[in-house]
């Protein structure tokens, strides 16, 4: 059998299907810490000192490695093959899902108990039990990420060699809004199921009795052996989906020194902007969302060097990690830069609803019901883009990638300018969610489009490269929207205050009611912003050309299968 007919005989969307898992349940674990980091916090006995510096690590450090793996585990697939790339990635996955769900909260069994043994050695003195297992669980959830993370470009690059040119866009449009929906989810998953188990801990020990293990209650830990079996069935799975379909691999060498110059730009990006994507939280405000820290403009400054250096580096190398000259495609590029934008104002509808709630709940003494009605109206938002994807791709097939993507800005961008027009302190919920519904819907229905332009526009042995920068640029859209938009939020909330009060300092108590109508006021201001950032992510989309030259990619595409050998 050749290779053409080999694939031929592999169901895409059956790859895709279990391919999905491991890639919503990893970016569920991007967020499911914070869910029940007071309580990790609580039963390890942590220090305050220990809690301001460290523990905000076990959400920080998974979102450096997640952002990290993004930016070379795409070349690392086209080099060395999907399918091998992805076990790889399930499998380091899994490794760390274990070393936090085993981890022991004194801190002298296990991964723990070697980490305590070497300290022990290192420092001459017995290190706290706390704080062995929290550092325990930053490398268990730093090893998550590195997998996690990698995950979604080798599956959108899967995705790319298994679909024909014509037919990525839907599938590429599943793929980003399983991952955005699953990140977006982790709050309210971890929230639920810690209280599930709570709630039942004595049915939970009566059960295991009556199956003979002598096991105590479930609680957080349990979140991350559930991953365990989930991985493992994904793997099983798409081991045998693809058993019949080739290893596409392309040749030349891994890039080393521009793969250490992107990763560390990037840190220095995170890390100065502050970025926090944990924007469920029910009793968020500006300055706890984001902002830019003290140490911000140093740091931000060893990012542009170390840029500066990757850009040079990246055009003298012969196997580049990335060749910046496929930016000169139009499409390529125009999609990358509308996916930037598409970053930035998802995060202003994701910040934008905790700080009402958080607000209005403060107002009137139901900080209690806060968490529940943060995650509805998130819901309202995040649901209908995920449901949109699919549609984006129909559309994108039929109207093109360029029109379908102003489509969808011109949906966000209404819905962003109601927001701006009729948000006030007595804003009904009904109304709210059917404001970010608009806006969800039409952030959604651009995944596919942009998805398929930038992946279509790759050569065949960069599909990799390209479909890591589909996920790296709305990424990073959403981490300086995070912060940007916090920090001048803040800055206007506080002129508006200083402008109100004649720059007096006013009463606690008497400015609650003010304080209110001036947040408020400044949440419109962000659905300005909103529509004005869709506006302007309106011009690259226009740049982004229809599907006229598909069947010459597709022309080389099955040229490619067709001189590939399989493994």
């Amino acid at each position: 059998m050749n290779v053409r007919a080999r694939s031929q005989s592999v169901n895409p969307w059956l790859v895709l299907a279990f391919a999905s898992l491991p890639v919503f349940i990893g970016a569920l674990d991007l967020t499911i810490v914070s869910a029940f980091l007071p309580e990790i916090i609580v039963r390890l006995e942590l220090p305050p000192q220990m809690i301001i510096n460290d523990a905000a690590w076990v959400v920080t450090g998974y979102l450096l490695a997640y952002t990290i793996s993004l930016t070379f585990m795409g070349r690392v697939s086209d080099l060395v093959g999907r399918r091998t790339a992805f076990v790889a990635c399930l499998v380091i996955f899994m490794i760390g899902s274990f070393v936090v769900a085993e981890v022991d909260p004194q801190g002298r069994q296990g991964v723990a108990g070697w980490i305590y043994n070497l300290l022990f050695r290192l420092m001459g003195e017995r290190p706290e039990g706390g704080n062995v297992a929290l550092i325990t669980i930053i490398i268990g959830r730093i090893i998550q990420a590195l997998g996690a993370g990698a995950i979604v470009p080798v599956t959108l690059a899967l995705v790319g060699d298994l679909f024909p040119a014509q037919r990525r866009a839907q599938p590429l449009g599943v793929i980003g809004a399983v991952d955005t929906l699953g990140w977006v989810l982790g709050h309210l998953y971890g929230g639920v199921m810690v209280k599930i188990f709570a709630d039942n801990a004595a049915g939970f020990e009566s059960l295991f009795r009556q199956l003979g293990l002598n096991w105590g209650a479930p609680d957080w830990r349990a979140l991350f052996w559930l991953n365990l079996p989930i991985g493992l069935i994904a793997l099983v799975a798409v081991l045998w989906v693809l058993r019949g379909a080739p290893q596409q691999r392309a040749h030349g060498r891994f890039d080393w020194l521009g793969t250490l110059l992107i990763s560390g730009t990037l840190i220095s990006l995170v890390v100065g902007l502050g970025a926090n994507l944990d924007i469920s939280s029910a009793t968020a405000s500006f300055g706890e969302l984001g902002g830019l820290p003290s140490y911000a403009l140093p740091v931000l400054a060893l990012g542009a060097l170390m840029l500066v250096s990757f850009i040079l580096v990246e055009l003298r190398r012969r196997d580049p990690l990335l060749d910046l000259r496929i930016f000169k495609r139009r499409n390529l590029a125009a999609g990358a830069a509308a996916n930037l934008f598409v970053g930035f104002c998802l995060m202003i509808g994701l910040v934008s609803v905790p700080i009402l709630v958080n607000i209005r709940a403060e107002d009137v003494n139901a900080m209690a019901d806060a968490a529940l009605q943060v995650g509805v109206l998130l819901s309202a938002l995040t649901i209908p883009m995920a449901l949109a994807a699919v549609p984006g791709g129909w559309l994108s097939e039929r109207v093109g990638y360029g029109r379908a993507t102003l489509i969808g800005l011109g949906l966000a961008c209404l819905g962003f300018l109601l927001v701006w027009q009729t948000w006030t302190a007595d804003v009904s919920d009904g109304l709210v969610a059917v404001e970010m519904a608009l806006v969800g819907i039409g952030l959604g229905l651009t995944f596919s489009p942009i998805s398929a332009s930038v992946i279509n526009a790759a050569d065949p042995d960069k599909l990799g490269v390209a479909s890591a920068l589909v996920i790296l640029m709305r990424l990073l859209g959403m981490t300086l929207g995070i912060a940007l938009l916090t920090a001048f939020a803040s800055q206007r909330l506080s002129d508006l205050i200083n402008l109100e009060y004649g720059g007096n300092t006013p009463d606690l108590y008497a400015a609650v009611d003010v304080y209110l109508r001036l947040t408020v006021r400044v949440l419109a201001e962000m659905g300005l912003t909103g529509a004005i950032l869709c506006l302007i992510g309106m011009i690259p989309a226009r740049l982004m050309r229809g599907s006229e030259s598909e069947g010459a990619r597709l022309a080389s595409d099955e040229a490619y299968r067709a001189t590939t050998p399989g493994d």
